[in-house]
């Protein structure tokens, strides 16, 4: 019964329901009708066939309102019993076929022809009554209906009587109409049951959506209830410390108040970076592009950037060279390498972190292993998940518990493949396996000090409409030798330049409410130009959109913050021929090229 195995359960107990619920209904009926006929028939009687027949036939009708009872009363069924169910309700269609044809083979033709027209009426009326219960079971029709209208059509056909023949055809005529309407009844229950069961599908799917939504839902608030937390921590120490610098006379005190500001600036600023790359990363703005990268200059950059903070905690950094070029986008790589160097320092109280490279079947594995606190092996597997946090006692800060996620999500948007591996007490290790290729151009170059010259007599439009931001980027520019133009809006930069042509133009995105916006006053300020105007629009907003627009318009798309070394390297990286990728601290692919 293979064919009932494979049937859809859900399909199968619907057919098989409404068969047995037909069972349960019809078979008093049927008594009903069969004793009434017995009874009422006054002519000569066939009685030893009609009485053994009649006798069977009644017990055999109670079994099966007793079946059709027993299953239409069950309110699930198993896989099994469905099977069970299915194999009885074919069997019970087979005799119904077989106790029928004895009738019309047997008993029927003995009768006289007023008789016969009643048996036959009846008999006619009672199976075409089934075509719509077993249009769902084809075989239980096949094993039903032939038997029961070509019996009775063939003894008909043999009778003496002048309507003998027509009763014969009419009744073929019945069975072909029998089939009809079961083949239709079968096809509108099929395409029935495939919609209740793609209107259960798609519920489902709903359901699993809802699911995922208020997963995401939970996860943004655990995101802002740890933002709030996380970022006023340094905003409070950030308003102590310029409140103690203002009122104090020491200018040495002064000055340690200014590195402690400047040291929680970092960290306000690192806590945003990461929140952006996480923002980026949602949106589906992060797109890998892959070249060949020299390890020397990477592992030169974050040599260079991390070793003071190493430094800073008594620890060593120790970073072991290599010629190997490899196959990767620079910039994740360099993101996602900060962030484990990061993680390292952080939870690393004495002792050493340390980057080795390996070998491995056209592969180097790139390590970045710590001495410090360790992570227990019920946790390791956690870590990269968001909002996991380690024991921070040690750390003297405590971070948002997104770096590995971001560094798990980079990995996989590269295709690396990432491992980690720790002893509680004795430190941990997070190896990263990067495919070997040929040397090519390096695009992971750091800016030359010395091209900070160019910087020297550069005429530079600035426009953002708060004027402390504005003051703090004309200060800046200004101590890096450029030749400074202000102003909040762009009626404001149209007379602040009047016929001078400038080198560089650098605006915020939301210049206000009632005003162009940055691309807006971009696009304006090119348009009245003789030669075309590198441009940087600096803002928070992470959408794809202005994105594809500034690139479209060729301008240069940079996040706040911005730290003075990053928007350095972005201004060199404008105005010299040949594009630079970011300094060591720029969010990875927070910078576009127009």
């Amino acid at each position: 019964m293979a064919w009932a195995r494979n049937e859809d359960p859900a399909a199968l107990a619907a057919h098989l329901r409404a068969i047995y619920r037909d069972y349960a209904f019809n078979s008093p009926l049927v008594c009903a009708i069969s004793i009434y006929l017995y009874m009422a028939w006054d002519g000569p009687r066939p009685w030893t066939l009609l009485q053994i027949w009649f006798s069977f036939w009644m017990v055999y009708m109670a079994l099966r309102f007793w079946a059709g009872w027993t299953y239409s009363m069950q309110k699930e069924e198993g896989r099994y019993s469905l099977v069970t169910w299915s194999r009885l309700s074919l069997f019970i269609q087979l005799v119904d076929g077989l106790f029928i044809a004895a009738l019309a083979l047997f008993i029927y033709p003995q009768f006289d022809p007023l008789a016969q027209s009643a048996v036959l009426a009846a008999s006619l009326v009672l199976v075409g009554a089934t075509a719509f219960s077993l249009a769902g079971r084809w075989l239980a029709v096949w094993a039903y209906a032939p038997t029961v209208y070509l019996s009775f059509a063939w003894m008909t056909w043999q009778q003496k009587h002048e309507y003998a023949q027509g009763f014969a055809l009419f009744t073929l005529g019945m069975f072909v109409l029998y089939l009809v309407f079961a083949s239709n009844q079968r096809k509108s229950l099929h395409k029935g049951f495939e919609l209740a069961k793609r209107n259960g599908e798609l519920a489902a799917e709903l359901q699993s959506k809802n699911l995922e939504l208020r997963e995401v839902a939970a996860g943004r608030s655990r995101l802002l209830a740890t933002v709030s937390h996380d970022l006023r921590q340094p905003a409070h120490a950030i308003g102590l410390l310029a409140e103690r610098a203002l009122v104090d006379s020491s200018t040495a005190s002064i000055r340690q108040s200014l590195r402690d500001l400047n040291e929680l600036s970092q960290s306000l600023s690192a806590s945003l970076t990461t929140l952006m790359d996480l923002t980026r990363l949602d949106a589906g703005l992060v797109e890998p592009r892959s070249v060949p990268v020299a390890l020397v200059n990477l592992l030169a950059r974050l040599q260079g950037e991390f070793e003071p903070v190493a430094r800073s905690k008594g620890l060593r950094l120790l970073v072991r060279p290599s010629v190997a070029w490899v196959n990767s986008d620079p910039v994740l790589l360099y993101g996602l390498l900060a962030n484990l160097v990061a993680n390292a320092i952080k939870y690393t109280a004495h002792g050493a972190v340390e980057l080795t490279l390996s070998p491995a079947d056209r592969q180097i594995c790139l390590s970045v292993s710590d001495t410090g606190i360790g992570i227990h092996q019920d946790r390791l597997d956690q870590i990269f998940n968001e909002f996991v946090r380690l024991d921070a006692r040690d750390s003297g800060r405590e971070g948002l518990g997104l770096g590995l996620s971001i560094v798990r999500r980079y990995a996989l948007l590269l295709g690396h493949r990432l491992s980690a591996e720790s002893t509680p007490e004795r430190g941990s290790r997070f190896s990263l396996w990067l495919p070997l290729c040929e040397p090519g151009r390096d695009q992971a170059r750091a800016a030359p000090q010395a091209s900070q010259e160019q910087l020297r007599g550069l005429r530079v439009l600035v426009v953002d409409n708060v004027d402390l931001l504005l003051s703090s980027m004309v200060k800046t520019l200004s101590a890096w030798g450029c030749q400074v133009c202000a102003a909040r809006n762009l009626v404001e930069a149209i007379d602040a330049t009047g016929n001078l042509e400038i080198d560089l133009l650098i605006s915020d995105y939301h210049l206000g409410d009632f005003e162009p916006n940055g691309l807006q006053l971009i696009q304006t300020m090119r348009s009245r130009a003789v030669r075309a105007i590198p441009a940087l629009l600096m803002t928070g907003d992470v959408s794809a959109q202005l994105e594809a627009q500034a690139q479209l318009q060729d301008v240069r798309v940079v996040h706040k913050p911005v730290r003075p070394p990053v928007l350095r390297a972005q201004v060199l990286a404008l105005i010299e021929p040949a594009a630079q990728s970011p300094e060591p601290g720029q969010s990875p692919q927070a910078v576009k090229p127009g």
